[in-house]
């Protein structure tokens, strides 16, 4: 692992782990002591990080109030403050997004609002179809009602 303060390869992973379990290395160049969250958003936490990825996941996909959320987690023996879930929502909201846009990239949304007008384009009329994805993204599509084409000129 790298080490985050002199960004050096030369560390060495120490045999016993910090006391939420995550491993210790210490870094042969500027000999100071790190573990796997050091330099990252959740360093310095009081909390398991996969406990705090889960609480702001539940914030913001069930839309629970802060104070609900700490109360809940109340009952599991989870004691800390609605500040604390606040904290932890402005921290790591924004990389949860960022990773979910990552991988939704280039694929459409499931559900899409879809819309059909028909309008004279050049004398002739036409259907303009518009769907529209739950991102927002616009699709368009132009057509030639299919009638037109069967009737006789004349």
């Amino acid at each position: 692992m790298r080490c985050p303060h002199c960004h050096s390869t030369a560390t060495s992973e120490r045999s016993d782990r910090t006391a939420h379990g995550y491993r210790r290395f210490r870094c042969r160049e500027c000999q100071r002591g790190f573990n796997e969250r050091t330099g990252s958003v959740l360093n310095r936490l009081q909390v398991p990080s996969d406990v705090v990825f889960l609480i702001v996941l539940w914030r913001l996909w069930l839309k629970l109030s802060l104070r609900d959320l700490a109360e809940i987690l109340l009952l599991r023996g989870l004691v800390f403050s609605h500040d604390a879930v606040r904290d932890w929502e402005t921290r790591l909201a924004p990389l949860l997004a960022n990773a979910l846009r990552q991988r939704r990239r280039g694929k459409v949304g499931r559900s899409w609002y879809v819309d059909e007008t028909y309008l004279k384009v050049a004398g002739q009329w036409q259907y303009l179809y518009r769907a529209i994805d739950s991102d927002g993204n616009l699709d368009t599509q132009m057509s030639i009602p299919a009638d037109r084409h069967s009737q006789p000129a004349g």
